[in-house]
């Protein structure tokens, strides 16, 4: 099945920066990237994003989305950082050079626990 990207799973963090780059077209698979629709696969990603802002209240209702996915018209809001973002940041410990290396930390200290059947 020789697919060149085995692994299938996207964070919000990875979305987000294809996102903030202008590449979110990265995001689908290539196996479907001939076959879609360019313009619905951007307003599909534009809107799991505002589903996943940061901000609670800022995240649209199921209604909203449904009206959302349905209008072919109207523009849909910009998304916000979403809320389990992996950020850059210096480091606090001196360092033997002159700059600072970078960090990565990640924002939510949530575990992930899958329940399977025997």
């Amino acid at each position: 099945m020789g697919n060149s990207r085995p692994n299938l799973t996207v964070s919000a963090s990875e979305a987000w920066g294809l996102w903030c780059d202008n590449k979110s077209l990265n995001l689908i698979d290539p196996t479907l990237s001939d076959s879609c629709e360019k313009s619905e696969a951007i307003k599909c990603i534009n809107i799991g994003l505002l589903c996943v802002q940061e901000d609670p209240n800022e995240r649209p209702s199921m209604a909203t989305v449904v009206v959302m996915l349905g209008s072919e018209t109207s523009p849909l809001p910009v998304p916000t950082q979403p809320a389990f973002v992996v950020r850059r940041r210096l480091s606090s410990t001196p360092s033997s050079s002159s700059s600072a290396q970078p960090d990565s930390v990640s924002v939510n200290d949530v575990t992930f626990s899958m329940a399977q059947g025997r």
